[in-house]
């Protein structure tokens, strides 16, 4: 064969290597709304026209989606397609037996048996080991989150069931970060709340939004985005199945329905509060059973006091009889008289043994709150000195109020070791309680009074933050309510991906602080190397001398510097000034070609290309003749 035919050959298989989106559709007989989401579910994303090489563009158009051959292939032996396939199948039965035949029996029949599925074995392929899947678990739980505070709507594309599926996962994923203590880092922006965690050594970082009464455009596809949310869904489901297995929890862990209809989000799987809300449970109706036996006891009261009323009245009726017949007789009916009307003094000797049982239940029942409060009072301690953040709160109790971030507060102070209550029936400590340290409020006048009745500390939520960033626990003073809060720095400066976050004001001030911390420790340790080193007066002597010698050394080269930086200087603003007198040059031309018309500046450009040629050739001949001169000599 011969050559030409060879390089023919060649570059046909070349270009062979790039297809366009038109062609694999109509070679996997797919839609493009089926083609999209098997690209999203497979990774593979099209590429761009100048990745492909120069020899072989003249094939290809620029606005066109290419993508390559091995890409097709991947594509072509997937089995999600088999699947497509069939709920076409089901779509036309349904269309049929519904519209056509109004046959509702089988149309049920087909919604009961109708095929869907499942994104498993792509999982297992693009993430074959654990560590994997928890690098790219960053975008999926921020797409999570967002997703779960959608309201579902099924025109613009937003599917209830999966709504409501984000929300689980979200609670479980939060549920096992602060039962396991893996919260590290957290900062407060505008977009909302950043969290990161260690898992399995590797660092994850999430956003959980304000919120926020979200508003719907129809610019934006969220059908798209349903599809992304599908592939994260069974990402973290598979992900969260074996770091529960791993540190030997259940999955998916027990929910208490109450718990969940009151809104307790990722509390309501924790056995702990769970068992907080059945003691109470159990408290109010013990407390329903004897308010109905006093009601009942009052009753019964009541009716025999009715009946000793009717005696005396029947006694009364009997006397006036008696009168009119009988004078003498006045006597003995009086003294029985007597005798009729000793009840009503028993009926007040009852009453008041009555309030005094009641009054003793009453201090029996205060006893038994007073003894269970005391059972568990924690001990104080100060955690500045260790550098393990699950202790770092530990038997210290916050309040949260119900204006400030409950979910999250939770999450961060359950995580450091710390115990929480809140504004409920089933929290496990009330307001009034003493054992309570901390008070997490927002500025206002009327909850001052409490620091001084109640004797804890009343701080705004971003102490919290705080506390977790330094790894210490920080003074409450600078996070009163009557001072003005400091700077919240972030605490991702240090990570190189995230430092376009984060502003250049932010950026300066939290250096600084890591520097002066080093400095301080370098500090300690120079001065007892130093005790050590020089303890004889010769070495003082020589350290001195050399210490002389080095100021005069570097007064020298500075002196050396200036003369060259002055030179340097002056070079500089000779060719700033000629720059400028160009720039101004060319801008006259370029406003004098927009004056002209087009045959004119047609002309002009000629000219100018004409002049460039001169140029070059008279620069060619100028260097020929200096390198001729340099060999003669």
């Amino acid at each position: 064969m011969h050559i030409h035919k060879l390089r023919k050959k060649i570059k046909k298989k070349k270009e062979g290597n790039y297809l366009t989106k038109k062609n694999i559709i109509r070679k996997l007989y797919l839609n493009e709304d089926e083609f999209r989401k098997l690209c999203i579910f497979k990774g593979i994303y099209p590429k761009d026209y100048k990745e492909i090489p120069l020899k072989y563009r003249k094939k290809f158009y620029k606005h066109k989606i290419f993508y390559t051959r091995n890409d097709y292939l991947k594509l072509s032996h997937e089995k999600i397609i088999q699947d497509f396939r069939k709920i076409k199948i089901f779509l036309r039965k349904y269309k049929k037996f519904k519209i056509v035949m109004e046959d509702e029996a089988r149309s049920k029949n087909i919604v009961s048996n109708f095929p869907k599925y499942k994104l498993d074995h792509i999982i297992k392929e693009r993430f074959p080991v654990l560590s994997y899947a928890v690098e790219q678990l960053d975008d999926s739980l921020s797409a999570v989150i967002a997703y779960s505070l959608l309201p579902s709507n099924e025109k613009l594309g937003i599917k209830n069931n999966l709504v409501k599926l984000c929300e689980d996962l979200k609670n479980h994923f939060h549920y096992y970060i602060y039962k396991t203590k893996k919260i590290k880092k957290a900062f407060i922006s505008v977009k909302g709340y950043y969290l990161q965690a260690e898992i399995l050594q590797k660092k994850v970082t999430w956003i959980v939004p304000h919120i926020y009464t979200p508003y719907l455009s129809k610019s934006i596809d969220f059908r798209l985005i349903t599809t992304f949310i599908e592939y994260y869904v069974s990402l973290l489901k598979f992900v969260l199945y074996k770091l529960y297995k791993l540190d030997n929890l259940q999955y998916p862990p027990e929910e208490n329905e109450t718990l969940k209809n009151e809104k307790f989000k990722h509390l309501a799987y924790d056995p702990y509060f769970i068992s907080i809300y059945e003691a109470k449970k159990n408290d109010l109706e013990k407390k329903k059973e004897k308010k109905d036996n006093k009601c009942s006891r009052e009753k019964q009261r009541k009716i025999k006091k009715k009946g000793i009323c009717d005696k005396e009245k029947e006694n009364d009726n009997a006397l006036v009889v008696n009168k009119k017949n009988k004078v003498n007789s006045k006597k003995n009916d009086d003294h029985k008289d007597n005798d009729k009307i000793v009840p009503k003094s028993l009926q007040n000797d009852k009453k008041a043994q009555s309030e005094k049982e009641n009054k003793n239940e009453n201090n029996e029942i205060l006893k038994n709150n007073e003894e269970n409060e005391n059972k568990n009072t924690p001990v104080k301690h100060n955690i500045n000195d260790e550098d393990n953040i699950n202790e770092l709160f530990k038997n210290y109790i916050f309040y949260i109020h119900n204006d400030m971030p409950f979910y999250i507060l939770s999450i961060i102070i359950l995580s450091c070791g710390g115990q929480i209550c809140w504004k409920n029936l089933y929290s496990p400590f009330k307001y009034e309680s003493k054992k309570i340290t901390h008070e997490i409020v927002e500025a206002h006048e009327s909850i001052i009074l409490n620091e001084f009745k109640y004797k804890r500390n009343i701080i705004q939520p971003q102490y919290v933050f705080d506390c977790l960033n330094r790894r210490k626990i920080l003074p409450c003073s600078d996070y009163s309510i009557d001072k003005n809060l400091p700077v919240h720095l972030s605490p991702f400066i240090e990570d190189d991906n995230y430092k376009n976050f984060v502003k250049k004001e932010e950026y300066t001030i939290n250096k600084m602080l890591i520097k002066n911390e080093g400095n301080e420790e370098k500090k300690d340790s120079n001065e007892n190397d130093d005790d050590e080193i020089l303890n004889s007066e010769d070495e003082l002597n020589d350290a001195i001398l050399e210490n002389h010698r080095n100021v005069a050394l570097n007064n020298q080269i500075e002196l050396e510097n200036e003369d060259k930086d002055t030179d340097a200087i002056k070079k500089k603003k000779d060719l700033n000034i000629y720059n400028i007198k160009n720039l101004k040059k060319q801008e006259e031309l370029q406003r004098n070609k927009i004056a002209l018309s087009k045959k004119k500046r047609k002309l002009y450009s000629r000219i100018e290309r004409a002049e460039k040629k001169q140029n070059s050739k008279v620069e060619k001949f100028l260097k020929k003749a200096k390198n001729k001169k340099g060999k003669n000599k």
